[in-house]
This record gives structure tokens, sequence and C-alpha cells, in this order.
């Protein structure tokens, strides 16, 4: 019984956190080549950081798809018709989810040039799972929600 306590507090964890690594830098990573993907509309590039089985809840009204087609349109929506659209990340927190999952909680700011030739910023914030596939860390579940605006 003692060699098993040992095992699981002193030993165990050592074997297990080098999988795990700096999953802060992993996912600032991925956020970053969405944002470059997007920014640049270059919609395969967005689509390939999304697992197969993906689900993706973007703000704005009925802005929700599964799978890699159904997420292609909505990328479609965003990176290739938002004008000067810069996406950047404001803040991370990634929390391991055992070895092949990652929770994050993010902001993000967003801005673009508006049908009125003026900028508007966004800030967003987002709720994603993680998942590793292939050696590679994909979105699985990607919810995006904006702040209201302030009551008048």
């Amino acid at each position: 019984m003692l060699i098993r306590s040992v095992f699981a507090v002193v030993i165990l964890p050592l074997l297990v956190s080098p999988a795990f690594g700096d999953v802060s830098a992993e996912v600032k990573a991925l956020e970053d080549a969405f944002a470059r993907g997007c920014q640049a509309g270059d919609v395969e590039a967005v689509v390939s950081l999304y697992a197969e089985n993906a689900s993706v809840i973007w703000p704005g009204q009925g802005e929700e798809a599964k799978g890699k087609a159904g997420i292609a349109k909505l990328a479609t929506g965003l990176c290739k018709n938002t004008k000067d659209l810069k996406l950047t990340v404001k803040s991370l927190e990634a929390k391991s989810l055992g070895t092949d999952h990652i929770a994050v909680i993010g902001h993000w700011e967003i801005s673009s040039t508006g049908a009125d030739g003026k900028t508007a910023v966004a800030e967003m914030r987002a709720t994603e799972i993680l998942t590793r596939s292939g050696g590679k860390l994909l979105y699985l579940i990607d919810h995006g929600s904006v702040r209201l605006p302030p009551a008048p």
C-alpha cells in the first residue's frame, strides 16, 4: 500500500508531466495560427486547425457549425468578408484535461472597418476545448461571445 502511495504521489507526476509540456505556449501558437490565417483570408488554413468532428458557436445569431464543411462556411464569412480584419489575443488561460485535451479561456480584440468606413472594435471571450490528434493540437469546441453594448 505504501509503495502505491509513493508511486501515485511522487513518481507518477514525474512520468506524466513531460507529456503536458508547456500548454500555454502550445495554445498560443494555435491561436496565433488562427489569427494569421483568418486575417489573410486563408479559410483552408483556418479550417485545418479544427478536428473533423469540431463544433463552433461564434458571436452572431445562427453562427453555429459542426464539422469542417460547416466551419468553412463560417470562416469564409469572417475571414474573407470582413474588411481590414485584425484579431489580437489579449490573454489566455489554458488547463490540461489529461494528455489529449486542453480547456482554454481566451480574450481577443477584433477590429475591422465597417460599411461607414469607421473602425469597429469588439472584445471577444473564447471558451475552447482543444484536442490532440496526429501529434497536432486542434480545436474541438470553439465558443466565442462578444460583450453586449452598454445600455443607453
